[in-house]
């Protein structure tokens, strides 16, 4: 024997040589099948043919495959005709048989099964699942059909298919075509035998799981191994079809099989392409979509091991070598298959994965799965939900499944992953708090890497998820407001405490500072979401206001601890290269809303708002102001705005550096010149406008139109500007006439001149048509020099402006409103330097804005008269030629004498405050008087006080602000006893509520209500509290409720004294620290006087509080106070108000005897004239006082000579 040769090169040995068995005598082809007697040779039982039967079964298979897959059309007629004959014939041999022609067949099958013979067992089992395939595309065969699947279901043929399926895991060429076979029988027909199929799952899905676990091994590298179909394959296509045709009630105890499930999906990464992508649709298509079948029995198909299962298809890679149809393509491709395939499970709530609160379990089973809600829930109810404790804990998961599945996700590292995430954080909201607690394992630390770039970028994603409509519907079906962790979870994660944001503020990478930036401000942004929502909760009647109050407080704090220290963006901010813009304006846009949303924490930091807006009108002026597209200068400009308006500390006036040119005021009115007429200037116009209007104090309630005049003056095309009125409408004051100048219409006559006017009045000022004049450098360091001037002595320019109207007629005086003349005032004051001190060019380009604002006070209702008073003291101390040219011309060439203008007083339109009628338009003759009208008696105690329960209406902030606490303080003045210990009660009851809420002054008010408590506790029984106790303490609840109030200070210095109060000297211990001691501010000295007289007003109710006010000498103090020349005329009449109210309550003998007020009154009118509503009401003050006193006692106390003084004086006060 030869020497056996060497493997191959690629180390596998050669293949053996096949034996051939039988002689080519012996063997059919299918040609040869011609009629079915010849068929029915070829399929004969014989037990001892042996390997023949196996040959003539071959034969078979072929004569199947070419009806089946044949290309010639009349072949497969003329056999298919064969095989239907062979189908339908009755054997005659054997009469008691009742079986098909095909009985040979399973005679056949059932002699291999008896003789163990599995060669042949799986080749007939095989064959006969190949002609079920063959015959159910035809409908001739159907009943043949029907037939066959009718003898595959009995008994004996059943215990053939269980032999087959039993067999060991490693023996797929038996199970393989058992399945087959099943396969065939549930699809024939569109299901026609399915029902009978699954009636006997005992043997028919018995080891199913089993089988959709047998796959190839992968270690295989023999190409012919590799091409064999796996079992699991197979298995999968009875388990399609078997989804496909079932009833939904077959379907749903298919589905409740867990071992199943799990086995559908196991290891599916390791499946074909081909098989992934029919899978996926089977389940989606025949399942998911299936509306009969309840959400419940969907939902049990999808563990968080199942979806963890889909999900590694992410990063799926085929081992297997494909066929044709799975190319390369097809592998790139399933990554976005399973990515579709699972946000759809996730975030459809038919699905059954995705539960909602309240939502019915649609489909076969209608079950409420929400929460049960009483109708009227009770006052232990409401307060048990609006307990801190019950807020604090973490609400109950109910999404289990997602939220373990959330957990396996890496959505840091892939795009799709964390798609995915966002979808289902975006379809349950409720699952953002409960990932980010147990997501422990990655921490935000500081580390410029892929992967926390990836959890940074995940992370900031996640906040900008909006509150859907889920968590409202959540939040809408439970009584108690959400937990603050959860909400707070859903704006700021676990992972962004303030320890490790403000370590990434401090990195030196801008990268890292930028991404927590962008971070912080969508939080910020979804903060305001959540407070807008409790805003619109309040409104509610559900829950009380109060609940919802106390949720959005929380919420605020807790988010304000959260955030970073303002002074780490602020750094951040002010190290900002001008360079790097979009780093810029994301730093100047979080400091924006650090100063909207958390005002409190914004304004406790030392940021200097002046000096970056002076930086950011310095860059937008430099560059063009006016781009085609909004750039990112002009979004810093708005954010940098929008701290302004809410800073209080702007330095307007000063120089933010020393070689600045201008005031920020300055810098701002240039830049808003540039940017005329350009949406981006109305933020800045408005900052501006009430900058200008706080330095320039004017009345209440009167505009101020000097920057518009200004803008109107400094823009260049002033024909279009200043031939328009400026959106101002005049003060309403009683003491001055409006006046409006216009041009005479058409026909007309000048009165000076005689000529006509055009009939278009704007003709006058097409002189203005100066397009190429542009404001100088120059002029706008003169305009900011005079308006620095003006802000800070506005009361001196204000004097000057009243003597240069001196003379003028009534009908020519200057309009309240016209700020624009002290302006002027300033500019007159400057012009002589501006001669000597500037250059030729820049005092022509100053004296022609100057003509220019002349002329557009003059078109919008100055004073003409005024005006060329103006003009002509400029024309007086003007040395330069050119300037004398632009002040006697207006630009036309005619001088401004010779530009009539008729005077039209226009209708006064009356105001509440408007009672007073000016002394210049009083007919001669007749003596202007003002009606005063005395205040009301105190009103007597009724037998009802609502105050007593009023203050459980409101939460703790609103019930002071709405005065309900102030109205139970008073309650302690009642004159029955009951009342106050009531009272009493219902303070110490809203203490221990004040104790435990989170009111931002609560332990003022706590210390304040405490105090009161200690000084009336001891007495409360015995004698009402004196008025001015309860008055004083209910207006300090007023006052320590707003840390800005002018006597804030001062309150909080009284609590600090000691434990009770001393009733007896109280009111002198105010009068001194009000009137005798400094003001906390500066100009608060009059706001403080005038609080400490409503409080000695309110607290004046009965005799008792008289002989108060007697004994601690307030009566003498404030004649003295009104004594006072500089106390303003309101304060005047506040404190003449209280004088007769002290006469209400029987003190006008005091008034004479102590304070001799019949004779005060006339020597204090003689020395102290300020207006004649203080002298009417003095008048009648003093005609009361007489009418109310003890007669007998004054005359004692006078021996008689008080009556004959005051008639002689009675000529000196005018009634």
């Amino acid at each position: 024997m030869g020497k056996r040769p060497r493997d191959s090169e690629d180390g596998s040995p050669h293949e053996k040589r096949r034996r051939l068995t039988g002689g080519s005598s012996n063997k059919t082809s299918t040609e040869d099948i011609t009629s079915v007697k010849k068929l029915q040779s070829l399929l004969a039982f014989n037990q001892d043919a042996g390997p023949i039967a196996r040959q003539n079964f071959y034969i078979f298979k072929l004569f199947l495959e070419s009806i089946a897959y044949g290309d010639d059309a009349a072949l497969q007629s003329s056999r298919r005709a064969i095989l239907l004959q062979y189908l339908n014939h009755q054997p005659t041999a054997n009469a008691d048989r009742q079986h098909l022609g095909a009985s040979d067949l399973f005679q056949a099958w059932s002699f291999a099964n008896q003789s163990n013979n599995e060669s042949l067992y799986s080749t007939i089992t095989a064959v006969l699942a190949l002609l079920l395939k063959t015959i159910s595309h035809h409908v001739d065969f159907r009943t043949a059909g029907r037939d066959l699947c009718n003898l595959f279901l009995e008994k004996d043929h059943l215990s053939l298919l269980e032999r087959g399926l039993s067999a060991e895991k490693s023996k797929d060429h038996v199970i393989s075509p058992c399945l087959r076979l099943l396969t065939q029988i549930v699809s024939f027909d569109g299901g026609y035998a399915a029902k009978r199929v699954y009636r006997n799952k005992d043997v028919t899905f018995k080891r199913l799981d089993t089988f959709l676990n047998l796959r190839l091994d992968s270690e295989v590298v023999d190409s012919r191994s590799r091409r064999k179909i796996p079992v699991r394959n197979v298995a999968l296509q009875y388990l399609f079809a078997n989804l496909r045709l079932q009833d939904h009630a077959t379907k749903t105890e298919i589905l409740a099989h867990g071992r199943l499930s799990r086995s559908l999906f196991q290891d599916i990464k390791e499946d074909s392409p081909s098989i992934i992508r029919e899978t996926l649709q089977v389940v989606l298509d025949d399942v998911l979509k299936d509306g009969k079948i309840a959400h419940r029995a969907k939902g049990r198909l999808f563990t968080d091991q199942v979806l963890s299962s889909i999900a590694k298809l992410y990063s799926y890679t085929s081992n297997l070598d494909t066929d044709g149809d799975d190319n390369d393509q097809e592998k790139q491709n399933i990554p976005n298959i399973a990515h579709t395939f699972l946000l759809s499970v996730c975030t459809t709530p038919q699905y059954g994965v995705l539960l909602q609160p309240g939502a019915p379990n649609q489909g076969m089973e209608n079950k409420t799965q929400g929460i049960s809600l009483p109708i009227e829930p009770s006052e232990k109810h409401l307060h048990n939900i609006s307990s801190s404790k019950t807020r604090s804990k973490r609400a109950t998961i109910l999404n289990t499944t997602l939220s373990s599945f959330l957990q396996t996700l890496r959505p840091y590292a892939s795009i799709s992953q964390r798609d995915l995430t966002l979808a289902i954080f975006q379809a349950a909201p409720d699952l953002i708090s409960d990932y980010f607690h147990k997501k422990k394992a990655f921490s935000f630390e500081p580390k410029l890497t892929a992967t926390w770039l990836g959890f940074a970028a995940f992370l900031l994603s996640t906040i900008q998820v909006p509150f859907r409509k889920s968590m409202v519907d959540y939040w809408e079906l439970s009584i108690a407001p959400p937990a603050t962790s959860d909400i707070i979870e859903c704006i700021l994660p676990l992972p962004l405490s303030s320890k490790v944001v403000s370590r990434c503020l401090n990195q030196n990478t801008t990268i890292t500072r930028f991404f927590v930036i962008k971070i912080l401000t969508a939080a910020f942004n979804k903060y305001a979401q959540a407070m807008d929502y409790f805003q619109s909760k309040m409104r509610t009647d559900r829950v009380p206001v109060r609940t919802w109050d106390v949720v959005a407080s929380e919420l605020k704090d807790e988010f304000s601890q959260r955030c970073p220290d303002m002074s780490l963006v602020i750094t951040v901010f002010r190290n900002c290269s001008s360079q790097d813009s979009l780093f810029r304006e994301s730093s100047a846009r979080l400091l924006s809303l650090y100063y909207q949303h958390l005002p409190q924490v914004a304004l406790e930091q030392k940021f200097d708002a002046s000096v970056a807006l002076s930086t950011v009108f310095d860059e937008v002026s430099l560059r063009d102001p006016r781009p085609t597209k909004p750039n990112v200068e002009s979004m810093v400009l708005s954010h940098v705005l929008n701290i302004g308006c809410c800073s209080p500390d702007m330095r307007w006036w000063q120089k933010s550096a020393e070689n600045d040119q201008l005031s920020l005021f300055g810098k701002g009115l240039r830049l808003c010149t540039q940017l005329h007429q350009d949406p981006r200037s109305r933020p800045l116009e408005t900052l501006l406008q009430s900058a200008l209007s706080e330095a320039v104090s004017l009345d209440a309630g009167i505009q101020n139109p000097l920057l518009a005049f200004l803008l109107k003056s400094l823009v260049q095309n002033t024909k279009t500007n200043m031939s328009k009125n400026v959106d101002y409408v005049p003060s309403s004051s009683p003491s001055r006439q409006n006046y409006f100048l216009r041009a005479p219409v058409s026909g007309e006559r000048s009165p000076s001149q005689g000529r006509s006017w055009s009939r278009d009045p704007e003709e006058v000022y097409t002189c203005f048509d100066d397009c190429a004049w542009q404001p100088s450098d120059a002029l706008f360091g003169f305009l900011d020099n005079c308006l620095t001037r003006l802000a800070k002595r506005t009361v001196k320019y204000d004097q000057d402006l009243l003597v240069l109207c001196t003379g003028l007629e009534p009908t020519a005086a200057l309009d309240a409103d016209m700020v624009a003349g002290i302006l002027l005032m300033v500019v007159l004051e400057q012009w002589p330097f501006i001669q000597t001190s500037a250059t030729v060019a820049d005092a022509e380009n100053i004296s022609h804005w100057l003509t220019r604002f002349l002329l557009v006070v003059v078109r919008n209702g100055g004073n003409l008269e005024l005006i060329n008073r103006v003009r002509g003291k400029l024309e007086s101390i003007t040395r330069l030629e050119p300037c004398h040219i632009w002040l006697r011309k207006a630009p036309d060439g005619h001088f401004i004498e010779g530009v009539e203008f008729e005077v039209v007083q226009q209708p006064i339109r009356a105001t509440p405050t408007t009672t007073n009628v000016a002394a210049g338009n009083v007919p001669e003759g007749e003596v202007a008087k003002e009606e005063w009208e005395p205040p009301t008696p105190p009103v007597s105690e009724g037998e009802d006080h609502p105050g007593l329960g009023k203050w459980k209406q409101f939460g703790i902030e609103e019930a002071i602000m709405e005065g309900a606490i102030g109205e139970l303080i008073l309650c302690l003045c009642s004159q029955y006893a009951e009342i106050r210990r009531q009272a009493l009660m219902e303070l110490r009851r809203w203490m221990k509520t004040l104790q435990t809420s989170q009111y931002s002054e609560r332990e003022a008010m706590y210390l304040l209500v405490g105090e009161l408590i200690e000084t009336c506790q001891s007495c409360v029984g015995d004698e009402a509290l004196a008025g001015f106790v309860g008055a004083m303490a209910a207006e300090s609840c007023l006052v320590l409720s707003d840390p800005l109030h002018i006597l804030y200070a001062k309150v909080n210095r009284f609590l600090n004294k000691g434990p009770v109060w001393k009733v007896e000297k109280l009111p002198s211990y105010w009068v001194e620290q009000v009137v005798m001691r400094l003001p906390s501010m500066d100009d608060g000295y009059y706001k403080e006087v005038e609080w400490l007289v409503k409080v000695l007003s309110e607290g004046l109710r009965t005799s008792a509080d008289a002989e108060l006010y007697r004994r601690s000498h307030i009566l003498e103090r404030l004649l003295s106070l009104l004594a006072s020349p500089s106390l303003p005329v309101r304060q005047q009449e506040m404190v003449v108000g209280l004088l007769y109210r002290y006469i209400y309550v029987g003190g006008s003998t005091t008034l004479i005897t102590r304070c001799s007020l019949l004779s005060w009154a006339p020597s204090y009118l003689a020395l102290n004239h300020k207006s004649e509503k203080l002298a009417t009401a003095l008048g009648k003050m003093v005609e009361r006082c007489k009418a109310d006193c003890d007669q007998e006692r004054v005359h004692d106390w006078s021996n008689g000579k008080l009556l004959k003084i005051t008639e002689r004086k009675r000529g000196s006060i005018n009634v």
